[in-house]
């Protein structure tokens, strides 16, 4: 059977399909020019401005890639009442996603990642960002927010940047109130909150990242699947799914033997956000009731696609098919 036949359908099945999607709220803001010369008062390039873009990023970048696939975000995080935060909140309404999971705090900075661009070369980043930190108030409002949201999904999404939205506190009404409807929670965790993680169904880090919880450098398979066993011992998620880049993704699921997914990819622009159209893709195909390694490799050549786009990018359903076919 070939991939198309096999998951050429599933994409219909996606359709308004809803996903919970919690964790740090970011702006990504591109500056994009073109740069002919070096400043006299560095040795640095100077970029002439054409145009900015304002993208959502963080979290949000995982939402924007399921409404690409035809699924609907719910986002639950927080932003700030200054211009960032405004921003953020106009391009949310724009697309016309619910805003009601999106707590906005009058003394927090969103925080914003600002790109450099010239020629297609990211000149520089520089980031705004203060740490979130959940008052009482606006955890009883998150989680009376939970309880009515969590019945209506069929999937969460936990996209952790480790910016302070996501505390032990939140994920314990997170796993109680997912528990009671078998709701899948499926995680791309940063190490330093990894332990909030523990139990859930998928948990989903870089070869760094891996390489951090686990003590282990990722070089080839074998120091993989090291890494992949200390951290299945010590976080215990029903399956764990570790991204190589160009070494391809590989899935560790309690009921089956390691499963290593490459496709080969002969361009690659950008990986930046392609963990979130991972994530995404996975969570999307769960709510449709999609089993986690076929969900895992539908993922796979989503992320094929991602990186063959600048910045924080989507991913949509014909995109897909196109990597499917051209794969056989």
């Amino acid at each position: 059977m070939s991939l198309v036949e096999k998951y050429g359908s599933l994409f219909n099945s996606f359709s308004g399909k809803k996903v919970l999607v919690v964790g740090d709220l970011m702006l990504d803001t591109y500056l994009i020019g073109k740069a002919s010369r070096i400043s006299p008062e560095a040795p640095v390039p100077v970029v002439k401005l054409d145009h900015r873009e304002d993208r959502l990023g963080g979290a949000a970048n995982c939402a924007m890639n399921i409404a690409a696939l035809g699924g609907v975000p719910i986002m639950m995080g927080a932003v700030g009442r200054q211009e960032p935060g405004e921003r953020f909140l106009e391009i949310v309404h724009q697309h016309d996603f619910p805003d009601q999971g999106i707590l906005v705090h009058d003394y927090f900075t969103t925080t914003r990642k600002v790109r450099v661009v010239a020629e297609s070369q990211q000149i520089v980043r520089v980031d705004e960002e203060v740490k979130f930190e959940m008052t009482d108030m606006n955890f009883k409002r998150s989680v009376s927010f939970l309880e009515k949201t969590i019945p209506e999904v069929g999937a969460i999404a936990i996209s952790d940047y480790a910016k302070g939205f996501v505390t032990g506190e939140l994920m314990t009404e997170i796993n109680n109130l997912a528990k009671i409807r078998t709701i899948p929670i499926l995680v791309d965790p940063k190490p330093v909150n990894a332990s909030l993680f523990k139990g859930v169904e998928l948990l989903k880090p870089n070869r760094k990242e891996a390489g951090e919880l686990s003590g282990i450098d990722i070089t080839d398979d074998k120091s993989c699947d090291l890494a992949a066993e200390k951290i299945i011992g010590e976080y215990s998620p029903k399956a764990l799914l570790i991204t190589r880049g160009s070494h391809g993704m590989h899935l560790y699921n309690e009921d089956a033997s390691p499963v290593r997914m490459l496709v080969n990819v002969s361009y690659v622009y950008d990986v930046s956000g392609a963990g979130d159209t991972v994530l995404a893709t996975i969570a999307l195909a769960r709510a449709a009731g999609v089993e986690i390694a076929d969900a895992c490799e539908v993922a796979a050549y989503a992320a094929s696609v991602a990186v063959r786009k600048p910045g924080t990018s989507t991913v949509t359903p014909d995109e897909i098919l196109d990597a499917l076919k051209s794969h056989g």
